[in-house]
């Protein structure tokens, strides 16, 4: 037996009114990506035949500009012109989708959902994911038979006291056959508190109707969580910084201090490096094994440190690559800069990369000495064994030669001849 093509879709037509930031939800900052992007990550493993995002009018300009630029370019979107509910959204979305096949339906605001439950959930057939969470206020509840057959999905509006005690509550993910949701939702009415089309009244229905399975999360019922709110979406900040900390922690990298240190997604780090407390290290950064990174250390994106590197306190670094062994221990911005193996830079160092219109780079060589205070002002080339004395401008394009020392300002070969 074929089995049935695979395909996906996110609801994100939210207004984001809870919100009060202005801009949409789905492009809120969790540890360096969108939220939507995190739900996008947990399908990339999954074997999907098409991809299809709903937005409402209100937010769609900023998020398929975001969408656009990209590598998520795949993902179809879908206007949900008038908000009438989550089942008038999918509704929107079978109007480009094909009469046949399968569709696991995925809420925009669940950026903890791991591609691992995710397979669970597909494995099963037609299938919806439940958790069980300690307080299930404003979310749907799973109501059930003696037996434990589905019987239904509660939402809070709708919930008499007895059902508002059930824990047992509906994720929103779902995994349904088409032509059956199809028929479905021709049959669901707005005949509720909120005089809305809802999904789970059509889901409900495919799953009784073919026999559809349950995956409840219990122990790890968090994965669930939305972000509907700014204070939801700190407390799910922790918990994937929490995770990524583990994940780090477990590969050998020394975090001396995990709850004042932040990481984003996709920073990688060798074992043996250690961090020290109240560093950030933004999404990009590549960090060799050995390094010593802190405290109070800003990775920005483009930072590399090679093998046995060090940036110290106070040091924020931005397109920065540094070599084996080089060393920023103080107080510097070094931005758009080549830092030769060995070199040391003193306390206070700017690589001044701005002109005004333009960013332009500094290159360092190998074990050159950058004494404390230097400017050294884009583009310009600071050679190998070169050295610049405390306080020295080094202006631009003007390279400082191989094993030469420069002082002053602006920064001249010493001992000058007479």
């Amino acid at each position: 037996m074929v089995e049935a093509p695979l395909h996906a879709l996110i609801l994100a037509g939210g207004e984001s009114t809870r919100l009060r930031t202005g801009g949409p939800k789905a492009l809120l900052d969790l540890c360096g990506r969108p939220l939507l992007e995190h739900i996008f990550e947990a399908t990339a493993g999954l074997a999907l035949a098409s991809r299809v995002l709903v937005l409402g009018p209100r937010h769609r300009e900023p998020i398929e500009k975001w969408l656009h630029g990209s590598a998520h370019r795949a993902w179809q979107v879908v206007i949900q012109e008038v908000a009438r509910g989550t089942g008038d959204a999918v509704s929107c979305a079978l109007e480009v989708l094909p009469q046949q096949g399968r569709l696991l339906i995925l809420c925009g605001d669940t950026p903890l959902l791991t591609s691992a439950t995710l397979q669970l959930l597909v494995d099963q057939g037609n299938a919806m994911l439940t958790a069980v969470v300690p307080d299930p206020y404003g979310l749907g509840r799973i109501e059930r038979d003696e037996e434990g057959a589905l019987l239904g999905i509660v939402e809070q509006a709708d919930a008499s006291e007895e059902q508002q005690a059930i824990s047992e509550i509906n994720s929103g993910v779902f995994v349904l056959d088409i032509a059956a949701l199809r028929a479905a939702l021709q049959n669901v009415t707005t005949d509720n508190a909120q005089g809305e089309i809802y999904l789970t009244d059509a889901a409900v229905a495919v799953l009784q109707a073919h026999t559809g399975a349950t995956v409840c999360l219990e122990e790890e019922w968090e994965q669930v969580l939305g972000v509907n709110d700014l204070h939801e979406l700190a407390h799910v900040n922790m918990l994937k910084r929490e995770e990524l900390l583990g994940e780090y922690l477990a590969a050998g990298v020394q975090i001396d201090d995990p709850a004042n240190t932040y990481i984003e997604c996709d920073v990688a780090i060798g074992p043996g490096t250690r961090i020290l407390p109240f560093s950030v290290l933004r999404r990009g950064v590549k960090i060799g094994r050995g390094c010593e990174v802190g405290p109070f250390a800003h990775l920005r994106a483009g930072t590399v440190l090679e093998d046995g590197a060090q940036v110290g306190d106070f040091v924020e670094t931005k397109n920065a690559h540094f070599g084996a062994g080089a060393k920023a221990k103080h107080l510097s911005y070094l931005g758009d800069v080549q830092i030769g193996a060995g070199a040391n830079i003193g306390c206070g160092t700017i690589t001044a990369n701005y002109d005004g219109k333009n960013k332009h780079q500094t290159k360092i060589g190998k074990r050159a000495f950058i004494g404390s205070g230097s400017v050294l002002i884009a583009p310009v080339c600071i050679g190998d064994d070169a050295t610049t004395g405390a306080g020295s401008v080094v202006t631009a394009n003007h390279d400082v030669a191989n094993g030469a020392t420069v002082i002053g300002v602006p920064a001249k070969v010493f001992p000058t001849k007479s």
